[in-house]
């Protein structure tokens, strides 16, 4: 438990330093920055998490790209880096190009202050082939997201990491 708390006391001190604003854009006043998300932001989070598997879902690559932030980073497990929102389409578009998906989500935790916010949960994946010779695929595991309130006031994953709680594929 200490260690689960001092890990999200260091992710903390990260996202305070990944708070400055970018290129062009105008820092929010510190004390919106200070403040703990609210119960408006908190839901919007969760929809968020509810759009990625609802577009998963529908095959529809394009929809998931767009929960992401333009330069969005994805970490999928045994693979590089995907970094911005038309990779991560592409990323996205190969696996739903391949199967019919239903994505089970669950926050396990949300947390965050101002524009940015970190969700920790479990998932659930099942997926149909659309092809012959295509296995079916189950997946079940725990993902981190840090999200960031788009200049619009939606939140969108910035950075996106996720890893299977099943043996590995050799083990299986």
């Amino acid at each position: 438990m200490i260690r689960l708390r001092t890990a999200l006391a260091l992710l903390g001190f990260s996202l305070a330093g990944a708070c400055r604003a970018a290129p062009g854009e105008t820092a929010p006043p510190a004390a919106a920055a200070d403040q703990p998300l609210a119960a408006a932001d908190l839901a919007a989070i969760r929809a968020t998490d509810s759009a990625f598997a609802s577009a998963a879902g529908s095959g529809d690559a394009a929809a998931v790209a767009a929960i992401y932030a333009p330069d969005a980073q994805l970490m999928p497990p045994n693979a590089p880096t995907i970094e911005g929102r038309d990779a991560v389409q592409k990323f996205w578009g190969g696996l739903l190009g391949a199967y019919q998906v239903k994505f089970q989500l669950g926050a396990d935790e949300i947390e965050g202050r101002g524009d940015l916010a970190y969700a920790r949960g479990h998932f659930v994946l099942d997926g149909t082939p659309k092809g012959k010779g295509i296995p079916p695929l189950h997946e079940e595991g725990k993902y981190l997201e840090i999200l960031r309130r788009q200049p619009d006031g939606h939140w969108r994953y910035a950075v996106d990491m996720y890893s299977s709680d099943l043996p590995a594929p050799a083990a299986r």
